[in-house]
């Protein structure tokens, strides 16, 4: 009986870390494609209410789901199996993948804001509550800083992609702690 109940809590271990990372991509995943929302009507002309309704739109998930996001990298950090991985070498791509991860969810969620406020606009959040900027635009620093956010982006997704994988892949395979 003793071994079925562990079996069950070993399955149970393995498989949480997996449908939390499902979660967690699927909150990126929202904020990446309002992102190419924005990219989409600026590039397609679209008129300026359309450009400003995706960027406010985006702005608005981004504050709701930072919590979210701060406290999975919290969460993977704390959580880490990789050192239980059955290889040392996938040990290792794991744990670089996980960094890797924290590091651009980390710069996204600190960028998202100043690229906001150093635009000089107040931040806010649909129509819930303001975050009020505490300075005039300053676009020596909002136009590189909006571009590092942008290139950033779009490496998350790839990012996402191979931690989740190598993630499976040491909770399917992991030596019996």
């Amino acid at each position: 009986m003793a071994n079925a109940e562990n079996s069950s809590v070993r399955g149970i271990n393995r498989i949480v870390p997996v449908l939390v990372a499902v979660a967690a991509a699927a909150l990126v995943g929202w904020l990446y494609i309002g992102g190419e929302v924005i990219e989409v009507a600026i590039s397609g002309k679209a008129g300026r209410e359309a450009i400003i309704a995706a960027i406010w739109g985006h702005v608005g998930r981004g504050v709701a789901t930072a919590p979210l996001i701060i406290a999975y990298v919290a969460w993977r950090l704390m959580s880490d199996k990789s050192s239980f991985a059955q290889s040392a070498m996938l040990a290792r791509a794991a744990k670089i993948a996980l960094w890797a991860l924290c590091a651009v969810l980390v710069f996204l969620v600190v960028t998202g804001p100043i690229v906001v406020w150093t635009n000089g606009s107040d931040m806010k959040v649909f129509d819930w509550f303001v975050i009020p900027t505490f300075m005039e635009k300053v676009s020596a620093i909002h136009d590189p800083l909006e571009s590092a956010h942008g290139v950033v982006a779009g490496i998350t997704p790839w990012v996402v992609a191979v931690d989740f994988l190598l993630l499976v892949a040491v909770s399917l395979r992991r030596r019996s702690a």
